[in-house]
């Protein structure tokens, strides 16, 4: 796989990368394009911002659930 330009779903690329459904090639070689790419690689960290703040909106729910019930 090669992507001397973008790819043609620069999305699913960015989600197949975040997400290790990329095998190490095609990982590596993801890489290597969006490095150089302004676009992939805007888009890549936003989706890794929005994965990140996720997780953490998750965490902050459970720890409430769970004092919730405790506070039960």
């Amino acid at each position: 796989m090669q992507w001397n330009s973008c790819p043609a779903d620069p999305d699913r690329a960015v989600d197949a990368y975040l997400l290790g459904r990329l095998s190490p090639e095609e990982a590596v070689t993801f890489e290597e394009h969006y490095l150089s790419c302004p676009r992939c690689s805007e888009r890549l960290q936003f989706t890794d911002t929005f994965i990140l703040a996720s997780h953490r909106a998750a965490e902050r729910l459970r720890r409430s659930a769970t004092s919730a019930i405790r506070a039960a």
